[in-house]
């Protein structure tokens, strides 16, 4: 090789391979800090790209031993609820043994009977109040609609009179309450009263002036017609748990007299059942799936329905109730057996979140004291090819000798 004053390739040299050593040893910093051996897509694309998808069934994972957790609550209330409504079948059965029995005249059956009939209602109690998160788990019911032959539909509560639909809270309102509407034309308040029979006692009332709104519908202390065409407005009684949807043809200029042909009556509607739940327990939503159908437990679903141990009814009760104990076992065995199911598909997420700990960590975690020593090696190489750089720095100084 030549020697030159204007290029010094030994320098260049030395300096290209001390870059290279800087930028291993600067790899090496970061890869040791992190603790994981892919600090960037360069350092191993495809392990990257498999340890991201176990990253994303590890989420979905831990995700599903939560929801194995909160689904083992759930069965757990929903069990607590049958033990409590068993507890109160036994006390059933001795009522209904003990009326059946001479020994006691049609007096004491009576007060028996009495004792009876409020547990009848404790099932329903017990039934209704198990739920989780707001959904009941082994209660049931009716929802309420409007009776469509009241007398109130019938004439001024109409489709026509601008009431396009009625519908109540089950949780405020009852099934056999009449709803008396009344509208004053001059100040435009309507005013809702719930009555406990037709032209019967006063519950609550509650008044709402349409002008107040949102948007002012109707128009009022306008000059145009009442809503849009084909536009409908919810006026929200909500301390009564009604809600009154009126229509376009509600006429703000005509009043509304209250009285027998201004109410209609609350009525049962649509059945509701147990709880249907699905839990998802693995990675796929889809499949790794445990699905739950509770049976139901109020008085109506074991059949108790109408019973009493008053007179000669203590033995059909005594038999209702023997019934309705088997019907409660099958339910709580059903609830058993999805228990144990869970506990196994919670250990099974438990050993599946470890091996796709270990895959992960396999592909992405550093090997501490492999890359040291390629640290500590780099490092005496930057270090020599600082000292070889600087020497060769020096080689064109030496050339100046010639010259002298």
């Amino acid at each position: 090789m030549s020697l030159s004053l204007n290029t010094n390739i030994s320098a260049l040299s030395a300096q290209r391979n001390l870059r290279m050593n800087n930028s291993a040893a600067a790899s090496s910093i970061g890869k040791l800090s992190s603790g994981s051996r892919i600090v960037t897509a360069k350092d191993d694309a495809a392990s990257l790209s498999i340890a991201s998808g176990l990253s994303l069934d590890l989420a979905s994972l831990r995700a599903a031993s939560a929801n194995i957790s909160q689904a083992t609550s759930v069965l757990q209330i929903a069990d607590g609820g049958y033990g409590q409504i068993g507890e109160v079948l036994n006390r059933m059965k001795t009522l209904a043994a003990t009326s059946a029995s001479d020994q006691i005249s049609n007096t004491e059956r009576d007060f028996l009977n009495t004792e009876y009939q409020q547990l009848i209602q404790q099932v329903d109690g017990i039934a209704t109040a198990t739920s989780y998160n707001g959904v009941q788990l082994i209660g049931g019911g009716n929802t309420l609609q409007a009776n469509a032959t009241s007398a109130g539909l019938a004439n001024n509560l109409e489709q026509a009179d601008g009431f396009a639909a009625f519908s109540f809270d089950a949780s405020v309102r009852s099934a056999g309450e009449f709803v008396d509407f009344a509208y004053d034309e001059n100040t435009d308040v309507m005013t809702l009263t719930v009555l406990d029979a037709s032209t019967g006692n006063t519950l609550e009332s509650q008044s709402i002036a349409l002008a107040s709104l949102a948007g002012n519908p109707f128009d009022i202390g306008g000059t145009g017609n009442p809503t849009v065409l084909g536009q409908t407005v919810n006026v929200n009684f909500d301390q009564l748990g009604v809600t009154v949807t009126l229509n376009d043809e509600f006429d703000t200029t005509a009043a509304i007299a209250s009285g027998a042909n201004s109410e209609l009556e609350i009525e049962a509607g649509t059945s509701t059942v147990a709880a249907d739940l699905t839990f998802v327990t693995g990675v796929n939503a889809t499949t790794d799936t445990i699905r739950m159908q509770f049976d139901g437990a109020t008085v109506a679903d074991l059949g108790l329905s109408g019973t009493s141990v008053d007179g000669t009814n203590a033995t059909a009760a005594s038999s209702a109730i023997d019934t309705a104990v088997n019907t409660l076992n099958t339910a709580r065995s059903e609830v058993g057996a999805v228990l144990s199911r869970l506990e196994f598909a919670q250990n099974t997420v438990s050993v599946q979140v470890e091996n796709t700990e270990a895959a992960k960590s396999t592909l992405m975690d550093v090997d501490v004291a492999e890359e040291f020593t390629k640290f500590s090696s780099k490092q005496v190489l930057i270090q020599a090819g600082v000292s070889i750089l600087a020497q060769a720095n020096q080689q064109p100084q030496a050339l100046l000798r010639i010259l002298q």
